[in-house]
């Protein structure tokens, strides 16, 4: 999937701004708190139908307007072209795809894989285990077309699950509702571990791009006793105890997503220079698995990655990028010194108060996507 050009109105700070990329990787530089942030934030209301920084209505629209959109013209892998719209007013949003309106913003993500590492993106390897099933997620949603509604199915179960928990209603209302947990669950835990192993295989993979020790194992968290009983027998043996709590505690919506060792300590000795390596390298590999598995390339965000990575990991990790067949966007203040000549010959947009300026005339004419380059290591997930 490539990005030919996007167009942005009244979120945060930005106006109107239009970009130019041609599916071109492109730097956007300029002083802080001027744009930069918000122009990946857009595409990132296009690929989760959220941004990485809030959900829309919760300070996106800029001051004094009433609604925010974004648009985008893009090409996917066979380089058929598509128009993805979003408008959203803070109360109510409305999607298109190539003229179609959209019934869900899951259906604005389909086809239009989009991964973002930013200063928070450490959470992915220390932080809640919320954030790693979501980056899971990310990858079984693109992987399992019916994933979207499974989920919604078992997420719509749980809340009434916990309503009646909290109603003190009598047993005999939960036996639906946790038979409808148990199907979901399993079918949701089946895609999980599925897609938990083509990540495993293509961070083994990435890994040595970035370091020269070896990657962290993965492994799944099912969320109950998996190996122990069907989630619905469970579900009874806890409700006591959940009546107590007032919600649930056992299921998928406690999936983890765990690392063993690595640097030689454990994840909760890694420094935080090395937790951020270990989240690089699994929004690497989400690109890597998903590439390899249904042959789809990912936009990839990179906010402020200079002040992110020393000099040594970024000119690695930017030498793998400019050889990668994936379109990349990258803010900073101005370009890193340990800059390969492959990404130092990207576009450059200045971005300042809001406005943004081409600093390069390096879109002579619409790329194509290249072929699917070997991933890192050489070797297939």
């Amino acid at each position: 999937m490539r990005i030919d050009r996007f167009h942005v109105e009244h979120l945060r700070c930005l106006g109107r701004v239009e970009l130019e990329l041609a599916g071109r990787s492109a730097w956007l530089t300029g002083p802080n708190g001027a744009g930069k942030t918000s122009l990946l934030e857009a595409l990132c209301l296009l690929g989760y139908g959220r941004s990485f920084r809030a959900r829309p209505g919760q300070g996106l629209i800029q001051r004094g307007k009433t609604a925010l959109e974004v648009v985008a013209h893009w090409r996917d892998g066979t380089g058929q072209g598509h128009v993805s719209g979003l408008r959203h007013g803070g109360e109510h949003w409305t999607a298109r795809r190539d003229g179609e309106a959209l019934s869900t913003l899951g259906g604005l993500a389909e086809g239009f894989p989009v991964l973002c590492f930013h200063p928070a993106s450490s959470a992915l390897a220390q932080g809640p285990a919320e954030e790693r099933r979501r980056a899971l997620d990310w990858l079984v949603f693109h992987l399992e077309p019916g994933f979207s509604s499974l989920a919604r199915r078992y997420a719509r179960a749980l809340r009434q699950r916990n309503a009646l928990l909290r109603s003190g209603a009598p047993d005999a209302e939960f036996e639906p509702w946790e038979q409808e947990l148990g199907r979901c669950a399993h079918a949701m835990t089946r895609q999980r571990a599925a897609a938990a192993g083509y990540l495993e295989q293509a961070l083994a993979a990435v890994w040595p791009r970035l370091c020269e020790d070896s990657p962290p194992p993965l492994g799944l968290r099912p969320g109950w006793r998996a190996e122990d009983s069907a989630l619905e027998d469970l579900l009874l043996l806890n409700r006591s105890r959940d009546r107590e709590l007032g919600y649930t505690t056992i299921g998928p919506h406690r999936a983890d997503l765990q690392f063993g060792e690595a640097f030689g300590v454990p994840p909760e000795h890694w420094s935080r220079g090395q937790a951020k390596l270990v989240a690089l390298a699994l929004c690497l590999a989400q690109a890597e698995a998903l590439r390899q598995a249904r042959g789809l390339t990912s936009l990839l965000l990179f906010d402020d990655l200079g002040a992110e990575l020393d000099a040594g990991h970024l000119g690695r990790l930017l030498h793998w990028l400019a050889r990668a067949p994936y379109q990349c966007l990258v803010t900073g203040t101005g370009l890193p010194a340990a800059c390969p000549a492959e990404a130092a010959h990207w576009p450059v947009f200045h971005v300042e108060q809001g406005k943004v300026r081409p600093l390069s005339a390096q879109l002579a004419a619409p790329v194509t996507a290249p072929d699917a380059a070997p991933p890192p290591g050489g070797q297939g997930v």
